[in-house]
């Protein structure tokens, strides 16, 4: 099983299109802690609610800022992709 993580440079991407220049802005902007958007681009699953927030402050689909990890995990840590 494959889990979900941040695909950096899509967020980057989407911050760079909205004129947000570091993460505390983005953390400040989004009400997501910057702890939080940390944890996410060191690759925390960040299937959450903070998560949420940043995905509709940043008018963006989840989808489109995730990418699989390469390792494979454990029942308690993935999230179910379909292949």
């Amino acid at each position: 099983m494959k889990k979900l993580i941040l695909n950096e440079k899509e967020l980057r991407k989407r911050m760079i299109d909205l004129d947000i220049k570091t993460i505390n802005e983005l953390s400040v902007n989004s009400g997501v802690s910057k702890p939080t958007i940390y944890e996410y681009l060191n690759g925390k699953s960040p299937l959450s609610a903070a998560f949420a927030r940043l995905c509709d402050y940043l008018c963006v689909d989840p989808q489109d800022i995730l990418k699989e990890a390469k390792e494979d995990l454990t029942e308690e840590s993935y999230v179910q992709t379909s292949n």
